[in-house]
């Protein structure tokens, strides 16, 4: 694995860490150091008594109520800061919350996906174990060029890392996975070639290899924890690798 989860100096507190990306403002600055307060049982009843829509929105609530302060940021800590905030930044927060109140070991059960196999395999690993990638340098939006589908030049794309906003309209949305990614791109290509955001319809004439280089771009540039969990299963020595779904294995889930 390799880096642990970062943090500012230990004399500033153990609640204190570092964004992997950080916090703009209106001047385009970054803020990148948060302190966490501790939960308690009035967090846990309201996560586990209210109804919420998403997991994604679930982790918002959570994050506003846990994120006491963002060195350098006067806006108010509330639901829609938190879901402002990209994904790495999130599941960077949620696995420091994780740690803190729950310990760094995890264990989870998972069956071996070879059909001739199918046990149930332990799962144990260190949160401090994960890697976390930083952005250095990191700015409020990217850009990316493409080769046009018909060859004749080259689109220039303004787009922004993805957030909790994003993945709370996407969990409404309910769509089947192409048509998500097709959502997905509207909201985040902020402007191709100076004629402004990406449509739906623009989104859907985009060709797979275009689509896929913007995926591949985003997971390049995104800091973050790396959520994948690479096993093997004991018994059958088939590989196990597996998204670890920090959101339902730490939050209460939806009823």
């Amino acid at each position: 694995m390799g880096a642990s989860l970062p943090s500012t100096a230990v004399e500033r507190g153990a609640r204190w860490l570092q964004l992997p990306g950080g916090v703009f403002d209106a001047a385009g600055a970054r803020h990148r150091d948060v302190w966490l307060r501790e939960l308690t049982g009035a967090d846990e009843e309201l996560l586990t008594d209210r109804v919420f829509a998403s997991g994604a929105q679930r982790a918002s609530v959570l994050l506003a109520r846990a994120i006491a302060k963002v060195e350098g940021i006067a806006a108010p800590i509330d639901e829609a800061f938190t879901a402002a905030l990209s994904i790495g930044d999130r599941d960077a927060l949620l696995l420091r919350l994780r740690q803190f109140e729950v310990g760094d070991h995890v264990h989870q059960v998972k069956r071996c996906g070879n059909p001739e196999c199918g046990r149930k395999v332990d799962v144990d690993f260190l949160i401090s174990e994960l890697e976390v990638r930083t952005a250095e340098p990191l700015a409020p939006t990217l850009t990316l060029t493409l080769p046009r589908s018909d060859g004749s030049g080259e689109l220039r794309l303004t787009l922004r890392l993805p957030t909790g906003a994003d993945q709370e309209a996407l969990a409404a949305a309910a769509l089947p996975p192409a048509q998500a990614n097709s959502l997905l791109l509207s909201r985040i290509v902020l402007d191709v070639d100076g004629r402004g955001p990406l449509s739906r319809a623009a989104a859907h004439a985009l060709t797979l290899a275009q689509r896929n280089r913007i995926a591949e771009f985003l997971a390049q540039q995104a800091p973050g924890p790396d959520l994948a969990i690479d096993v093997a299963c004991p018994y059958c020595a088939a590989p196990m690798a597996y998204d670890f779904d920090l959101v339902a294995f730490f939050l209460p889930s939806a009823r």
